[in-house]
């Protein structure tokens, strides 16, 4: 009981971390208050260590010696680094995902676009963005390859980092669902080629919305 307890303890800790710096109520290049986030989710200072180490070894938290925890900060290169990745490995797992597919996968499809929808003409860009990594999560799972599903599941923490700052692009945030409607007629007819090429054309759209923030940057 008390191994699984721990377990608990661990894995709260390290979503609610999560959850905090993707809303970017911790900001990039923020130290965590360790002792402030302890008494906050109630726990003891090793399952709040180990989560720390899990997101050091995910790259969204620098420890830094004798200085403490800091919330990862990307620079303009390393960001546009991480999308061309991500480009080529959601870009392979359409190609695998796509014959997997049944009528019951694509109905699935279509209730996430349509919570992303509903989730943004009321505001509620939280629930959009996970609309959003629901639906490349699921494509990924299609592909039935699990070290893509693992790499993903990954990269996917820090390119959430400057996805929030696409999400509060109305009219990127228009075009995507154009871009996702569209990639799901193509998953309707199981063309690949078609899907491939607008899941590329999708992430360089974002990819290019978030390396502008480079360029007001001081």
């Amino acid at each position: 009981m008390s191994a699984v307890q721990h377990l608990t303890f661990r894995e709260r800790t390290y979503q609610e971390i999560v959850r905090m710096i993707i809303s970017g109520e911790i900001p990039a290049g923020a130290p965590l208050d360790e002792k402030a986030l302890i008494g906050r989710l109630n726990v003891s200072r090793t399952p709040f260590r180990e989560a720390v180490g899990t997101l050091a070894k995910e790259g969204l938290i620098e420890i830094r010696p004798y200085r403490g925890f800091f919330v990862r900060t990307f620079s303009r290169k390393e960001t546009n680094d991480l999308y061309e990745l991500r480009k080529r490995l959601e870009c392979f797992a359409v190609e695998l995902a796509v014959p997997n597919m049944s009528d019951r996968d694509i109905a699935e499809f279509e209730k996430i676009l349509e919570r992303a929808v509903s989730a943004r003409r009321q505001g509620d860009m939280d629930q959009y963005a996970e609309a959003d990594r629901m639906f490349h999560e699921r494509i990924a799972k299609l592909s039935e390859n699990e070290a893509l599903v693992e790499t993903l599941s990954r990269l996917s923490l820090q390119i959430q980092l400057g996805r929030r700052v696409a999400n509060e692009s109305m009219d990127l945030v228009q075009d995507a669902e154009r871009e996702r409607d569209a990639i799901l007629y193509a998953f309707r007819r199981r063309d690949v080629a078609a899907a491939v090429a607008l899941m590329s054309a999708h992430i360089s759209d974002v990819q290019g919305t978030v390396l502008a923030q480079y360029d007001f940057t001081p």
